[in-house]
């Protein structure tokens, strides 16, 4: 093939090569970007009074007294304390006991009459005398109080509370007079 030496070829431009950011870039540049759209996102969420009172920790100056919640369980529990008895005193109990006292066994308390009757239903079905008691501890609240017995010695009181025991019923031991 021949050539013609006349026209010298051209040289072809290159051009320059666009250099961009390596990707870990780009990664950091949007999670960053992110970060900031989350934090503008739950700051126009946040009501006004809790901005005031981040501002107000962040500067150190506090224009309002710190109000701290109150809690009333701490005495609601003291006057509501019931202390049970262990199986083995309330057994010492009833051999000690003068015959003007009457046992009896306490197999739930229940808000709801219903639940309260359903538990004296499922007693019965047991063979064992239960009555449902309705007393009122603070104005405007009722319990029902699901009560076993009477019971006049110790051998009655063991043979039902080995019956509710073993249909999974907790009891719980009560002294009243005749």
């Amino acid at each position: 093939m021949t050539r013609d030496y006349a026209k010298k070829p051209q040289k072809k431009r290159r051009k320059p090569k666009k250099t961009s950011a390596p990707g870990w870039v780009w990664l950091l540049a949007g999670v960053l970007l992110g970060v900031l759209m989350m934090t503008l996102i739950e700051l126009a969420k946040m009501p006004a009074e809790e901005v005031k009172q981040a501002i107000t920790k962040t500067s150190g100056q506090n224009t309002k007294t710190s109000h701290k919640p109150r809690f009333d369980f701490y005495t609601l529990l003291r006057e509501t304390e019931v202390i049970v008895p262990d199986f083995p005193d309330s057994g010492r109990e009833l051999r000690d006991a003068p015959s003007d006292n009457v046992f009896l066994l306490q197999a739930g308390s229940f808000k709801n009459a219903r639940e309260a009757d359903s538990l004296r239903i499922r007693l019965l079905l047991l063979n064992l005398t239960a009555n449902i008691e309705t007393f009122s501890p603070n104005s405007g609240e009722t319990w029902h109080r699901v009560l076993v017995g009477p019971f006049d010695n110790n051998s009655q009181v063991a043979s039902a509370r080995g019956k509710l025991a073993s249909n999974r019923i907790d009891s719980l031991l009560l002294k009243r007079k005749k």
